[in-house]
């Protein structure tokens, strides 16, 4: 890391606040709410900057939702559309944050995803319809059209997958981007 230089994730929005989540029934409310607290720790602890990416399926579906799987997320009149907005937000907000950042620079280490979902898995995502669900290799929708606005703005930031069922591995993710 450069001395004047500030370190930045970009997080997920569901990271940060798991109450946008497609809500989970049979789980408490402590389950369906909140954030990682060992996230923010070891951010905290590290003096690893936050953004907050927008959840594209709370901001056009809301909540309570059905669980959805890519396909059916992409069989919705208007979502991908949505998601190419946002990405394409996101992408002007990122680099202007970058090129306006001079004392201190600003690095943006990753962009993290929640593997397993449907808009923004980096990894693993669901596809399929009903009982014909399955993952497979390839990235969420809204992450795959993040890659591209940033990719047409000349931006190349590293992309990242997380399970919320295991934050321990979190550690090790940041631990590789910081090297």
């Amino acid at each position: 890391m450069e001395q004047d230089e500030l370190q930045i994730l970009v997080l997920s929005h569901c990271i940060l606040n798991r109450a946008t989540r497609w809500w989970q029934k049979g789980k408490s409310i402590q389950d369906n709410q909140g954030i990682s607290i060992q996230i923010l720790s070891l951010l905290s602890d590290l003096k690893i900057g936050v953004i907050q990416l927008p959840c594209p399926e709370f901001t056009f579906c809301g909540n309570p939702r059905p669980p959805r799987t890519r396909d059916e997320y992409l069989s919705l009149p208007g979502f991908q559309q949505h998601c190419k907005g946002l990405a394409n937000e996101i992408a002007r907000y990122l680099k202007s944050i970058i090129d306006n950042a001079r004392e201190p620079s600003i690095r943006i280490l990753a962009i993290v995803g929640v593997e397993r979902s449907p808009t923004c898995s980096v990894k693993h995502t669901p596809i399929g319809r009903g009982s014909d669900k399955r993952y497979v290799e390839g990235r969420g929708i809204f992450i795959e059209l993040l890659s591209e606005s940033l990719r047409k703005m000349g931006l190349e930031i590293p992309f990242v997958g997380i399970d919320l069922d295991k934050p321990e591995e979190f550690a090790e993710v940041i631990k590789e981007l910081m090297s």
